[in-house]
């Protein structure tokens, strides 16, 4: 289509069951008002009743083997156990216990005493090589088909039943930034678990976690967001950073903690209709558009979540990865804080008005502005009616221009077209295909008029990013704009040598 709306949205990934485990109330609400879980058992065969106090000072209960024991006690059993099996990889072996491997072991002992299936196969590695990070990664090699990871429903946080409805007036705030109330639940639950420390009886899970990265998508600075030279994204993290507020004031919560909170859930979270979900361990797996593993969904025979290894299983040392979605890098960095680069699905989003601008400038700079001033008023009445703003706008409502597309790059057609417009003085002169130098006069305008978009070169962009010293946002932003901009100057050398090609099969025919 000639404009494509767009709301940026983030589809959950659909491997989710029921709501089974859930997380704790937020300190905001009444002291008097409980907000009690149930979490299956599986192990035992026995539904578990968690019910926590919603007071800073709560004690936090787990039933266990049918008795219950304050966190303290939990963690005195834990540590009784003796010999825990360790989450290890190839790479760490002989190699000193450091922290992040010791809460690691810890987390799968919790896990296992709770039916998961924690493979020795599979081991934690600080970078995976996929440019996620810290990640999954096979230790030994995995068959096709073969089970990497298994978590029962009661080892899968979410948030309580009910939070969401207390949440009410933080949530259409929220939804202007295409923030779900199932995605607000869990972040109140999940800050509130948070600054329950050691007391939460999530506290394995947590510790294993580590500080949230204090950057996109739900922490940054006005300049951050400036720094990314996209108006919808601009538009969508104000929005964001508003409905945050909201949430911070309606629950009660600490504003820096909550968006903390957020950030692990936009970051990590699984959702479907049935609800969205932490799962442990398997929240490590980093995305790749060609992943080395799958989830299988609970089913009813079945209350467990599977990562099972994909077509031609997973050899040693490879990492263990899922495909989070297909989405391209503006959706990618606004709701989970990455981009990927070469991404095959990334394309430029854009408000009208920004393209009435860059045509206007084109204009004023090239063959367009000769034109009598009543054709030149005319012209500006047929961009004006051709790039409307949208009856129903908002925060990240945004227009194609261009992008990535089954291995190659399309343009939105109507842009195409207005360059043209752009270009033209009158009505009776040739069309500028027709015309000695037409084509590369044409090309000029499509090119001045479609980098008139950002406000520095790639370039100088690059210069930038070898400069160094930036902060992760900065950093983040500027690899964001340099891989816009690889996709504006693919776009423009494939449609170069279309016009070309045509031109010279035109002469010899």
């Amino acid at each position: 289509a000639a404009n494509c709306w767009s709301q940026p949205s983030h589809p959950a990934i659909n491997v989710v069951g029921p709501v089974v485990a859930v997380a704790t109330a937020v300190p905001a609400f009444p002291t008097h008002q409980f907000l009690n879980y149930q979490a299956a058992d599986t192990a035992a065969g026995r539904q578990a009743t968690h019910a926590t106090q919603a007071g800073p000072s709560s004690a936090v209960q787990l039933a266990v083997a049918g008795a219950v024991l304050t966190a303290a006690g939990y963690h005195d059993l834990r540590r009784s156990r003796g010999d825990r099996r360790r989450i290890r990889c190839a790479a760490a072996v002989d190699k000193p216990e450091d922290e992040n491997s010791r809460n690691l072991g810890v987390l799968a002992e919790w896990l296992m005493a709770r039916g998961t299936s924690v493979s020795e196969k599979i081991g934690v590695v600080e970078d995976d090589h996929t440019g996620g990070g810290r990640g999954l990664a096979a230790a030994e090699a995995f068959m096709e088909d073969e089970v990497v990871l298994e978590l029962p429903l009661a080892c899968c946080l979410s948030a309580a039943p009910g939070l969401q409805a207390q949440l009410a007036s933080a949530l259409p705030a929220l939804a202007e930034a295409s923030v779900s109330g199932a995605d607000a639940a869990l972040a109140v639950a999940m800050a509130t678990e948070l600054s329950l420390g050691q007391s939460s009886a999530w506290w394995p899970y947590i510790q294993s976690i580590g500080q949230p990265t204090r950057s996109f998508p739900c922490v940054f600075t006005d300049e951050d967001v400036g720094a990314l030279q996209s108006v919808p994204l601009a538009e969508h993290f104000e929005a964001l950073s508003s409905g945050l507020d909201k949430l911070a004031s309606c629950s009660g919560i600490d504003r820096s903690q909550l968006a903390d909170a957020m950030q692990l859930v936009m970051t990590r979270r699984f959702g479907c209709e049935q609800g969205n979900f932490m799962l442990p361990i398997g929240d490590l797996a980093n995305h790749s558009f060609y992943p080395t593993c799958v989830w299988d969904k609970p089913t009813p025979e079945r209350q467990t979540w599977r990562l099972v290894a994909g077509r031609g299983g997973v050899q040693a040392n490879e990492p263990i990865t899922r495909c989070y979605c297909s989405d391209p890098n503006h959706l990618l960095l606004s709701t989970a804080g990455f981009i990927v680069p070469g991404n095959p699905f990334s394309r430029i989003m854009v408000k009208p008005r920004q393209l009435r601008e860059c045509l206007t400038a084109a204009i004023a700079e090239g063959p367009g502005a000769a034109a009598p001033e009543e054709f030149a008023k005319w012209r500006r009445e047929q961009i004006e009616e051709n790039l409307p703003d949208p009856e129903e706008d908002g925060p990240g409502v945004s227009m194609f221009f261009v992008g990535r597309h089954g291995g190659g790059t399309q343009w939105n057609p109507l842009w195409l077209n207005l360059c043209g417009l752009a270009m033209a003085t009158s009505m009776d002169a040739p069309h500028w295909s027709r015309r000695p130098g037409g084509v590369d006069e044409y090309f000029g305008v499509l090119e001045s008029a479609s980098w008139h978009l950002f406000d520095t070169t790639l370039e100088e962009d690059q210069e930038a990013m070898k400069d160094g010293g930036l902060s992760n946002n900065r950093e983040l932003a500027l690899a964001f704009r340099i891989q816009q901009k690889e996709v504006l100057i693919e776009a423009l050398n494939g449609f170069h040598k279309q016009l070309t090609d045509a031109a010279a099969k035109a002469a010899t025919a």
